[in-house]
């Protein structure tokens, strides 16, 4: 695509009802600088930050509580570990799955 002799007038015009005054342009710029920039940030943003540093920290917990695993891996190996099943039936439909059935 290119630019035909006869568009660059169209261009020009463009250029000359968009052009700025340089003495506005730096009366503008003055009385721009003696303000001071001012941030208002959002309940949403900040609450959605509270949730991002939620979850980093969850990210890093470990997926495997070795402090809870390796007691009973421990029990495994040496063929000490058993279960109640009188105990396990009854935390079983104690806890509800009796009704979803």
């Amino acid at each position: 695509m290119g630019i035909g002799f006869n568009k660059i007038g169209g261009v020009n015009q463009v250029y000359k009802a968009n052009k700025v005054d340089s003495k506005r342009a730096v009366t503008e710029a003055a009385s721009a600088s003696n303000k001071k920039d001012q941030v208002q940030i959002s309940k949403e943003a900040m609450d959605f930050q509270t949730v991002l540093k939620s979850v980093k920290q969850l990210n890093s917990l470990p997926d495997i509580r070795e402090d809870i695993i390796s007691p009973i891996k421990e029990k495994l190996d040496n063929g000490s570990y058993s279960v109640d099943s009188k105990s396990l039936a009854e935390k079983i439909l104690s806890s509800g799955f009796n009704k979803k059935i």
